[in-house]
This record gives structure tokens, C-alpha cells and sequence, in this order.
């Protein structure tokens, strides 16, 4: 048990502390709601803005998703895992390598600049006039912050061939 996290714990103590937020995180606890309702399951996440609790509950062999609201949270109690309970798996997002980066980031310059657009480098990020793209180089990649010129970036670079070989 997380010694940041006591036994009972008056909720809004914890919407104060980012840190003890972060440390519910993957814990399995009961969280007493308003109308004298709870719920017991592992904590996926926190909103630190509205302090909302994702919840995942044991069905079995799944898991039901909950969402808590964080203005109906009372109270977070850490419980012990009763043996009959497996903690879910979180899933590994698998990394592309440098290379395949290296790969990814020349060919969109190409694609760019096959599309007349004014494209450039600047550290690992692509520069296509006012807009960014950082690696892993994918459509939510892109920093900017007008939308429109997003989102006309970003069907550019989802029209970009599979296949498209660079010169």
C-alpha cells in the first residue's frame, strides 16, 4: 500500500495534491459517492481537472469502464486485493525505431514537397509553414494553432501512399 495514500482519504484532499492523484493510479479501491453509493475497482486515471475517476470494475474475466464524476467522489479508500481478482494489463504501444522514424520523416518531407508545400526541419520536427509535426510523425502529431490549416495538413498527409518510395 502507497504511504501517500492513507487508509480512508477524504477525496478532497486528493484533488488537491497531483501527486496523490497519480498515485491511485492502477490501485484497487472503493470510492464512496453521493446517495450513499460505491463503487470498488482499479483506478485507470484521473482528470486533474475535474477530478473525475475513470473506474475499472471486475466482471469476471473483463472489465467494466466507469466514468466517476469527480463533483459526486466523497471519499477513496485503498483496499486490499482479494486473491480471486487479476489487476488488468495495460496495453504496450509498440515504439517505432529511429530508423523507421528516419524513414517515416523523409518520406513526408517528399509528400510535402510534392504538394507544393513550403516544408523544412528544425531538430526532429517537421516544419510546414506555421504548422508542426512531431515525431512519431502520425496526423495527431501536428502542432498548430489555427484548426483549419490542421486539418488541411492533415488530409495531405493522410492522402500520403503506403507506398511512396523517396528520391
Amino acid at each position: 500500500m502507497n504511504n501517500n495514500i492513507t487508509q480512508n482519504t477524504n477525496y478532497n484532499l486528493i484533488k488537491e495534491d497531483s501527486e496523490l492523484q497519480l498515485a491511485l493510479i492502477d490501485k484497487y479501491v472503493k470510492i464512496q459517492i453521493i446517495k450513499n453509493c460505491c463503487h470498488t475497482g482499479f483506478v485507470h486515471s484521473v482528470d486533474p481537472v475535474t477530478h473525475s475517476i475513470i473506474l475499472l470494475i471486475p466482471q469476471g474475466d473483463t472489465y467494466k469502464t466507469t466514468i466517476i464524476p469527480g463533483h459526486a467522489i466523497l471519499d477513496v479508500t485503498e483496499e486490499v486485493l482479494p486473491a480471486d481478482i487479476k489487476p488488468p494489463q495495460r496495453k504496450q504501444l509498440e515504439a517505432d525505431s529511429g530508423e523507421d522514424l528516419l524513414k517515416r520523416k523523409k518520406k513526408l518531407i517528399a509528400w510535402f514537397k510534392l504538394n507544393l508545400l513550403p516544408v523544412s526541419e528544425q531538430d526532429d520536427a517537421i516544419i510546414i509553414g506555421n504548422v508542426n509535426l512531431l515525431p512519431p510523425y502520425k496526423s495527431l502529431d501536428l502542432c498548430t494553432d489555427n484548426p483549419i490549416v490542421a486539418m488541411q495538413i492533415k488530409k495531405i498527409l493522410e492522402r500520403m501512399p503506403e507506398d511512396m518510395v523517396t528520391v
